[in-house]
């Protein structure tokens, strides 16, 4: 419980920071709290063709205000980051004493066979986690391999189309 308000804490910490920056203008309203970036975008999304670029002056604008909006974004959230980072280096350590402290307390309390009972269940669900973290790595690695199968078939596309 006392982990899971940990936890619930950084969370509302977090989020509020996300917030903060975004009633700054640091970040969109809509994706403050979503900061996570995807590796599924395609490169042709985020920076386009140096062709394309050269053609058209609103692609070079564009990028131009792109890279000033990412620059702003870090230079607020940067400090933020250094201040959270701060904050989890002091208390972390702290509040982790005081959960083993009081873990130890609780473990105290319990019979052998209710300790013996709680092991093999931690044993198993290590066990069940490490499966499971093998599948989704698996599962993780075949669509990454479909999406750079994907991207090839229509880089080939594109290449067949500027070649005519």
């Amino acid at each position: 419980m006392t982990e899971a308000r940990v936890h619930l804490g950084r969370a509302v910490l977090l989020i509020t920071i996300a917030a903060a920056l975004a009633m700054r203008g640091g970040i969109p309203a809509a994706h403050a709290a979503n900061t996570r970036t995807t590796e599924s975008v395609p490169a042709t999304a985020v920076a386009p063709s140096t062709a394309a670029a050269a053609k058209d002056p609103r692609i070079a604008d564009l990028d131009g205000q792109i890279k000033a909006l990412r620059d702003q974004y870090h230079s607020e959230l940067d400090p933020l980051e250094t201040q959270v980072k701060a904050l989890r280096d002091k208390f972390d350590p702290q509040i982790a004493s005081l959960e083993d402290q009081r873990r130890g307390l609780v473990e105290a309390t319990k019979s052998p066979q209710v300790r013996a009972l709680d092991d093999q269940e931690a044993a198993e669900l290590k066990q069940l986690a490490d499966q499971e973290k093998t599948e989704v790595e698996k599962v993780r690695q075949r669509f990454a391999d479909q999406r750079k199968d994907v991207q090839a078939k229509y880089k080939e596309q594109r290449q067949a189309l500027a070649k005519k």
